[in-house]
């Protein structure tokens, strides 16, 4: 199946989940972040974290439901709630896209 680009929303379920969350990854390295964070179906590939309530990932996956799917087979789900929207258009400066809305941007 073709994958395709997803901003995933996630927020904490509670600050209790939010501190159990962060002692987990207390001492985790960026590399060893991304490293579960695949299977067949779904792979991240950024972060982005603030001081807010929410924060947001890049998906590269078959569809939302694989996403969440994995959010649950792993337990993310019992940490954050989460909403997944499809991106159509991914650009990059140096993608060499000479018309950045003609193509919707699959994975190859």
């Amino acid at each position: 199946m073709q994958k395709k680009h997803f901003i995933a929303t996630h927020t904490f379920i509670s600050d209790e989940t939010k501190k159990e969350f962060f002692e987990m990854a207390k001492g985790m390295s960026s590399k060893d972040f991304f490293i579960p964070s695949k299977n067949e179906h779904v792979k991240c590939v950024q972060h982005w974290m603030g001081t807010g309530d929410f924060f947001f990932c890049h998906w590269i996956a078959e569809s939302e439901d694989a996403i969440l799917d994995f959010s649950i087979e792993g337990g993310e789900d019992q940490f954050f709630h989460t909403m997944c929207a499809e991106m159509d258009y991914y650009i990059t400066p140096n993608d060499g896209n000479n018309d950045i809305y003609a193509n919707i941007s699959y994975v190859d």
